[in-house]
């Protein structure tokens, strides 16, 4: 017998002992399936939180409140309608805003303790 005999006797056959055991796809996909719904779930509830404080800072916009404004313009609101806001940004200097320009609305006690 020369060596390639041997070697093709001792391999096994497609049939005989090369079984591959094939299980369930969505078992060896639930993992990644359940961080996708976990990570989903944990980004909704913080855009909602974000949402809730946007909208808790939007009814404090009130005449008088000191706010920053996206452009980084710190003033004081003068006037509150339904589609846009009057800032006074220096004396006599009054610009209309949207509200969705408002960043942050600063405290009152934060203003007074800066004087």
């Amino acid at each position: 017998m020369n060596f390639l005999n041997i070697i093709a006797m001792a391999a096994p056959q497609a049939g005989e002992g090369a079984q591959q055991q094939t299980g369930n796809p969505w078992i060896t996909f639930l993992p990644f399936i359940i961080i996708i719904v976990a990570m989903f779930f944990m980004t909704a509830r913080a855009n909602k939180k974000q949402q809730a404080k946007r909208e808790e800072m939007m009814s404090r916009l009130v005449k008088g409140s000191k706010v920053i404004l996206s452009s980084g313009i710190i003033g004081t609101i003068n006037e509150v309608k339904d589609k846009c806001i009057k800032v006074e940004i220096s004396a006599n200097c009054v610009i209309d805003v949207l509200p969705t320009a408002v960043v942050e609305v600063v405290p009152a006690e934060s203003t007074e303790a800066a004087k």
